[in-house]
């Protein structure tokens, strides 16, 4: 995919980036960040310098709980398998 210009908005600010990403999934991602930003900047009131580390913050912790979440899931398919193929096993 070529590389190209991409206007983004994020707190009122333009951010010129160069990416060769879908414009859509960009314009999803600054989206929920632009979201997030504002929602803190609410519920913390805290300085504009803030912001954009407690969002970081906030969404590595979102990152890191999705990603534990995602691995307690495949090891519970996991087990689910073996069980069901122990069970197989056991009814031939």
């Amino acid at each position: 995919m070529e590389k190209r210009k991409v206007v983004l908005r994020v707190m009122g600010k333009e951010y010129t980036l160069v990416t060769d990403q879908p414009e859509d999934q960009l314009g999803r991602i600054s989206g929920y960040v632009d979201r997030r930003m504002r929602e803190l900047a609410i519920m913390t009131r805290a300085n504009e310098s803030m912001i954009p580390l407690l969002t970081c913050m906030t969404l590595a912790e979102e990152l890191i709980s999705s990603q534990n979440e995602n691995k307690r899931l495949i090891r519970d398919l996991s087990m689910m398998q073996d069980q069901l193929q122990r069970e197989k096993a056991s009814v031939k």
